[in-house]
């Protein structure tokens, strides 16, 4: 494999290798499993783990995606290919530069690089300009999730967190991301208008829509993004964001729709967020994953059926 003082690789650690291409030479690169720092194949081991659980627990279907930043490199993120989530094996992992959204490599097969990686997702840029903005962020999921899209889809009742394991969505109601409301500048006239952010500059849109005290963004007729100082974090949020919109819509209709339900005050939303962290993600964690271990859907090729690391990324 050889890479020219041109390529996109010169002067940056590679994928997550370790390993540093100079900038004013050619130099021939071999890279292989065993070259890969032990905390990449266990950020990796994880996102695998996230695709699987984040589709068991119905919160993405054929579509959407979860994304982790490269804990050696962090100007870059592993995701996978376009490739539905329960598919997803260490194979399918492309690492992306945060900077524009391109694929830098194949992570686990090296001599695919650049352009010759599989097409990824058209709207990897809402992980890459969340990355981008928030510097702590190390998790990021994208979804559907149906529940959600009835607080999406209007602005009259606010979304909120209803439920002590969903502080995530804060008490200050969950901004909505509207592509209707962008300018010509962001998203031209004649550009797809099919609600997908395809664009740096629809995902840096996206990315200004995120308030303090709260980690979600709801997607007007689309769905909604979350994101996490951790990939378990993100998934477990992810999940009870989706587990608090039924709840708040049940207590609508249970009122006629004429009282808004109650929130979480800001107090509870900070203790609680502090136990969800420190003890609902390391006893949930295993218990999903042993459930996706169990179906043959899912395959982590990285772990196999070893129990998940105590700790993860």
């Amino acid at each position: 494999m050889r890479f020219t003082p041109n390529s996109l690789l010169a002067g940056l650690v590679f994928s997550g290798f370790g390993l540093l291409v100079a900038a004013d030479t050619d130099a021939t690169v071999s890279t292989t499993a065993a070259a890969i720092p032990a905390n990449v194949t266990a950020a990796v081991i994880d996102l695998l783990d996230a695709n699987h659980i984040l589709h068991f627990l119905d919160v993405v279907d054929a579509f959407g995606h979860v994304s982790v930043r490269n804990p050696v490199n962090s100007s870059q993120f592993f995701m996978s290919y376009a490739i539905a989530p329960a598919l997803t094996t260490s194979q399918h992992i492309v690492t992306y530069a945060i900077n524009n959204a391109t694929a830098v490599a194949l992570t686990f097969n090296s001599s695919v690089v650049g352009a010759k990686v599989p097409t990824g997702f058209a709207e990897r840029y809402i992980h890459s300009e969340i990355y981008k903005k928030f510097p702590t962020v190390m998790a990021v999921v994208h979804s559907h999730t149906q529940e959600i899209l009835p607080f999406a889809n209007q602005a009259t009742v606010p979304f909120v967190s209803q439920i002590h394991t969903s502080p995530a969505v804060g008490d200050v109601g969950v901004p909505i991301f509207d592509t209707r409301t962008l300018s010509a500048n962001v998203l031209a006239t004649s550009a797809l208008h099919d609600l997908l952010v395809r664009t740096e500059a629809v995902g840096d849109a996206l990315a200004a829509k995120f308030v303090t005290g709260s980690s979600v963004v709801l997607m007007r007729g689309h769905g909604m993004a979350v994101h996490s100082t951790s990939i378990r974090d993100v998934v477990l949020n992810t999940f009870y964001v989706k587990q608090d919109a039924t709840v708040q819509l049940q207590g609508i209709l249970l009122g006629g729709g004429r009282v808004a339900p109650l929130s979480l005050n800001s107090l509870e939303i900070a203790n609680a967020s502090v136990t969800v962290h420190g003890s609902f993600v390391p006893r949930a964690w295993p218990l999903w994953v042993k459930q996706v271990d169990n179906n043959p859907v899912y395959e982590n090729d990285l772990r196999g059926k070893a129990a998940p690391a105590a700790t993860g990324f």
